[in-house]
């Protein structure tokens, strides 16, 4: 009865011993415990170039992801949404509206720009991302609405920013979304929750000021 005590305790001491370092693996040495928190620890650790995929914008302009990824002097938070979402998306629409109004109150309108990216090129043509746009007071010399030119593209772009996106049967999306940054190295240098764009521009700031 002893020996199978003590066997029956190493068994249970290993396994949380194997629980233990399975959560530090997952939460990057427990520095985080949100799936967007562990992004943005691997993001920072090792940021990522971003691919040349052709998007159109709200202005029928044809640009490229990789643009954006060029060096230069501004810091672009972006997030990744669609038009016709009446869930998480607004508030990653309002997170957007709030750094808006920050940069503008901060004088930072030649420092930092924003821009959304949706993933429902099908619906989202650029009239439409226009007058969504406009409901959502987007200044379009600070925010900018593109999505996929290709949607044969839409996989590679889901995959860089490690977005989910599963049909929820009444014509809409379930899917995950987070604040992202592209550095002026022109870098997917960052991630954050949706609801703290603040921590995101402080975060800006700090870095702004080194």
């Amino acid at each position: 009865m002893k020996h199978s005590a003590l066997a029956t305790s190493i068994v249970v001491l290993l396994m949380l011993l194997l629980g233990f370092a399975a959560l530090s693996f997952v939460t990057r040495g427990f520095a985080s415990v949100t799936s967007n928190g562990v992004r943005g620890i691997d993001l920072q650790r090792a940021p990522l170039a971003l691919p040349s995929l052709a998007l159109v914008d709200q202005s029928w302009k044809s640009v490229t992801l990789a643009d954006y990824g060029a060096p230069s002097a501004f810091t672009t938070f972006v997030d990744v949404a669609y038009t016709r979402c009446q869930t998480i998306c607004r508030t990653t629409a309002s997170g957007q509206a709030f750094l808006q109004s920050k940069i503008r109150s901060l004088h930072l309108q030649d420092k930092v720009r924003l821009l959304t990216l949706s993933f429902d090129p099908g619906n989202d043509t650029p009239q439409v991302m226009a007058d969504h746009a406009r409901s959502v007071g987007a200044d379009p010399a600070l925010w900018r609405t593109a999505t996929v030119r290709n949607i044969a593209d839409l996989p590679a772009l889901l995959k860089l920013f490690g977005i989910v996106v599963i049909p929820d049967g009444l014509g809409g999306y379930t899917h995950n979304s987070a604040l992202f940054v592209i550095d002026r190295q022109g870098r997917l240098a960052r991630a954050y929750d949706i609801d703290r764009p603040d921590l995101a521009l402080t975060d800006y700031l700090r870095s702004a000021e080194n």
